[in-house]
């Protein structure tokens, strides 16, 4: 039984999931890990998605359950590249309750991005994984929270403007320093709509005239 295994153990039981998806999901960790290893993206993405499908659906787990998996997977199994679609799946499992904070915080210092740092710095050749697979995941991020309809518009621009934040960061750690600065120009954006939205509003709220 590898680290990931029996971090996953102390985490989930046989009490609150079938043991099929019990015995499955680690496997599906170690191969995507294999996956990267191999730098077979394609592959990775498929794994991801079977991992985010198996633990959202199949494992009873709610949204703190996979933050804590995975944040016991990045700090002390140093499990840096299995963390990686736990905790997609905690951001996935958060969206559904509607918690854009949390999910958001996903993709942060504490969540991916930090992910993306560990890798590195234990092996430069990191890089090339976090550019051509991790931050297209954290992009996915941003797409779910632009699809979410049960939060206001302003936490939308709030939140869309961190995680590109965290995007960026990462963006600089593979050295793209053009695309980071992008990223960060299209963060500021974000958060600046909504207090450019506001204005235009209490300005046609005085001329009584409110557009619908």
């Amino acid at each position: 039984m590898n680290i990931a295994q029996l971090t996953f153990s102390c985490h989930f039981s046989a009490d609150s999931s079938s043991p099929e998806s019990l015995s499955q999901a680690p496997n599906l960790l170690q191969e995507y890990r294999s996956c990267l290893a191999a730098r077979k993206y394609d592959e990775a993405n498929e794994k991801n998605k079977e991992i985010n499908y198996l633990i959202t659906n199949e494992i009873n787990a709610t949204g703190g359950d996979l933050w804590r998996f995975a944040e016991d997977l990045l700090r002390k199994a140093v499990c840096f590249k299995e963390s990686i679609p736990v905790y997609f799946a905690a951001a996935s499992m958060f969206k559904k309750k509607g918690n854009l904070v949390i999910m958001s915080l996903c993709v942060g210092d504490d969540g991916i991005h930090g992910a993306n740092e560990k890798m590195i710095v234990r092996d430069v050749a990191m890089k090339e994984v976090v550019k051509h697979h991790v931050i297209p995941l954290m992009r996915d991020v941003k797409k779910q929270i632009l699809e979410m309809t049960s939060v206001s518009e302003k936490d939308k621009c709030e939140w869309v403007g961190h995680v590109l934040k965290c995007i960026a960061k990462s963006e600089k750690l593979v050295d793209d320093d053009e695309t980071a600065e992008e990223t960060m120009k299209e963060s500021k954006v974000w958060e600046g709509r909504w207090r450019t939205e506001k204005k235009q509003t209490t300005v046609e709220e005085d001329n009584g005239c409110i557009l619908m």
